[in-house]
């Protein structure tokens, strides 16, 4: 950032009344399993928070000293979790300006908290008694920062008010989040995290399995399901798996026509799927949280997928997950497309699956940064063309398709996910038989991300798919006439425009799917074209601040 010197004391202070300022208690939802989230609530900007050791931190550097001093915020990106604070003890300081060290912060960026994985996600500085909102060049050197680093959603401003000029110390929320391409300042609710241990204690219903998977990377995992219905099974199976967390998205309600096509009960007819099958998970695993949005995708911001995937909930007694994975199993096409924009915009694997007609195959699609080079859309270019310039309707429900189509679904996903997760994970220990094993699985098909399965031998008459006909070669796979289920791992090429094609709309086919982290302006609509709805600024992997 260039140096330019602003006074402060010009501004005109804005007064607040102290108690509305004062940090809210995070909810200790110990022993709640169940949590109900209200999209309304999830579309709000999301609360600042504070873990405890950070807050005393604060308290006693900052909070301690005469206005103005401050220093650098650290976390996971996106969790809207402060974890790390760094006192800048040599900035350029006087009572009513404060100017950071940037060389200072900029060696602690990269010898420090770039290597641990620790991002930078603001500043806290402290101003003069009465003045509690960020300055202009305060917005400025943020704008500036978020310009730089396109997968930053926001940067937190918080202002502290210090013992010696006030009395007490308090701290006013603020961030800078993006808006119609350039950003904004917000008022946020400052929470505090119950100074609690996260240390892992397997549970006793585990101890079986514990050769199985990483319970530990497990525990810190979160799956969130777009569209609960058909997934049900998928779901019991990883909270068997000890996953830790699940946030449920469905607007739907159990229905009779269910029993026969999905995992579920007479005993849920009636009921909300996300509570439904919420209770399972919590009967399977004692030590489960689940967030429950009974809400359809579209009315849901960006915003607020990136706080159920990434970011810290209500009642979570982590800061935010270990690894998470986006889960696309609702029936809608848009749906699932803007799901699979989100995993690439928000740097989160994304897994999708579909049943096809009368249950005589099914379809597995994943993606994910560092993982695959194609993304979804690469894999699944000939149906979004059917979709997009040839007016293709889905019509294709559940009406003639045996149980055990969705239960094969199921099964498929299970792999994935787990290689995924044990992959992907902040926490996993790389020497746990587990972890070798899953991580060697992924690596062995991460490439192959588009998984087609024939349940029917007939299926390239009966669906016309003529790949599975007898003899027919993709890549490796080469369909046997004594095969009864016949598992077609395909490697889809990135469409990278070289051939006289399109660029892909959603990756732009580069071959590494970071380059998309934070490039949506919004995944709502679809584009149609490469770069649109993208920011316009190229990336700049590194920001020297």
């Amino acid at each position: 950032m260039k140096r330019t010197r602003h006074s402060k004391s010009a501004r005109r202070p804005i007064f607040r009344a102290p108690e509305r300022r004062l940090p809210q208690p995070a909810a200790d939802a110990t022993g709640q399993q169940i949590l109900p989230l209200d999209p309304w609530q999830l579309n709000k900007p999301a609360p600042l928070v504070f873990t405890a050791p950070v807050w005393r931190s604060l308290e006693s550097t900052i909070g301690a000293a005469s206005a103005e001093t401050g220093g650098p915020l650290g976390g996971t990106r996106g969790s809207g979790v402060i974890e790390e604070f760094y006192p800048d003890e040599t900035s350029d300081r006087t009572a009513v300006t404060y100017y950071p060290d940037f060389q200072a912060v900029n060696t602690l960026l990269r010898d420090t908290w770039n290597p641990a994985g620790v991002n930078l996600l603001g500043f806290a500085h402290s101003h003069p008694r009465g003045s509690l909102r960020p300055s202009r060049p305060d917005l400025e050197y943020s704008a500036r920062i978020m310009q730089g680093i396109p997968e930053l959603d926001q940067f937190a401003l918080p202002i502290l008010q210090t013992v010696p000029d006030t009395g007490r110390f308090s701290v006013c929320g603020y961030a800078s989040v993006r808006k119609s391409g350039g950003t904004e300042l917000v008022d946020l609710d400052v929470h505090v995290l119950p100074d609690v241990p996260c240390q892992f204690a397997p549970n006793l219903a585990f101890q079986r399995v514990n050769g199985a998977y990483d319970l530990h990377a497990m525990a810190r995992a979160r799956i969130v399901a777009v569209g609960c219905g058909g997934s049900a099974a998928f779901l019991e199976d990883m909270a068997r798996a000890g996953t830790g967390e699940f946030v449920l998205v469905d607007d739907d309600i159990v229905e009779m026509p269910n029993l026969a096509t999905q995992q579920t009960y007479l005993s849920a007819i009636g009921s909300p799927k996300v509570e439904a099958i919420a209770k399972r998970l919590a009967d399977i695993n004692p030590d489960v949280r689940v967030w429950t949005v009974q809400a359809n995708l579209e009315a849901l911001s960006d915003a607020a997928v990136r706080r159920l995937a990434v970011g810290w909930l209500p009642g979570s007694i982590y800061p935010c997950p270990a690894a998470s994975v986006l889960c696309a199993f609702t029936d809608s096409f848009d749906a699932q497309a803007r799901v699979h924009r989100l995993g690439l915009h928000l740097g989160v694997p994304v897994v999708g699956g579909i049943v096809y007609a009368e249950g005589r195959g099914v379809e597995v699609t994943f993606a994910a940064s560092g993982a695959t080079r194609a993304c979804i859309r690469c894999a699944q270019s000939s149906r979004y063309a059917a979709y997009l310039d040839h007016g293709y309707k889905n019509d294709v429900g559940s009406a003639g398709a045996p149980i055990w189509a969705t239960s094969r679904l199921n099964a498929l996903k299970l792999p994935i996910v787990l290689g995924l997760l044990h992959t992907q994970s902040r926490v996993a220990d790389a020497e746990h038989p587990a972890t070798r094993r899953y991580r060697r699985l992924l690596s062995s098909f991460q490439d192959r991300n588009l998984v087609l399965a024939s349940l029917d031998p007939d299926i390239h008459e009966t669906l016309g798919l003529r790949q599975f006909a007898v003899g027919q070669s993709e890549g490796e796979d080469v369909v046997s006439g004594s095969d009864p289920e016949t598992v077609l791992w395909r490697t889809p090429t990135p469409d990278d425009g070289e051939d006289g094609g399109d660029r892909c709309p959603d990756c732009g086919g580069t071959g590494d799917l970071s380059n998309s982290m934070g490039r949506f302006t919004s995944t709502v609509p679809m584009p149609r074209s490469f770069g649109e709805h993208r920011y316009s600024e190229p990336v700049k992997k590194h920001v020297n601040t």
